[in-house]
């Protein structure tokens, strides 16, 4: 678009070209240095392909190797699960016996309570071991002296005004 110039019209627009102007290419010469040419021997594009072909199979390999350990990993806290999981089974089998065991010896300790005679327990303690009965000494207090009699009848107050007032009057 050239500049400064204007239409002489109600609407003040710029004329546009109805060509475009020539410009001339210009090379730079930092593009003119890089695109200079290499001539490469057979060797080193063999090399550079071997090089190109190890780092594509060293990258296979070590995706490999991750998935690997990432397998190993995984199989690893399975295994470890199933380890904990049996121990609590066992534990579980323990806990059952036990209270098996529990139970028996509590009926048995039981059906022993139930056959002592504490008299006999008595005697063989004063005749086998030497024990002696504490001393008793026996006190006798007299009722009336330990009770006071107090005698009120306690009336319940669900009556009615008049029979207040009447009870009142005549009481």
């Amino acid at each position: 678009m050239p500049r400064g110039l204007y239409q002489y019209e109600t609407s003040p627009r710029k004329i546009e070209p109805e060509y475009e102007p020539i410009r001339k290419k210009t090379v730079r010469k930092s593009n003119v240095s890089k695109q200079k040419k290499t001539v490469k021997t057979k060797y080193q594009l063999q090399k550079e392909k071997k090089k190109v072909e190890r780092k594509n199979h060293a990258k296979q390999i070590s995706i490999v190797l991750i998935i690997f350990g990432m397998l190993l990993a995984i199989s690893y806290r399975e295994i470890h699960i199933m380890e904990m999981f049996n121990n609590k089974k066992d534990m579980e089998n323990q806990l059952a016996l036990i209270q098996k065991e529990n139970g028996q010896v509590e009926k048995d300790i039981k059906s022993q309570e139930s056959k002592l005679d504490w008299n006999i327990i008595r005697q063989k303690a004063i005749n086998e071991l030497g024990m002696k009965e504490a001393n008793k000494i026996v006190v006798e207090l007299e009722r009336s002296d330990n009770v006071e009699k107090e005698e009120k009848l306690i009336k319940e107050e669900k009556t009615s005004i008049l029979e207040r007032i009447v009870e009142n009057i005549l009481y």
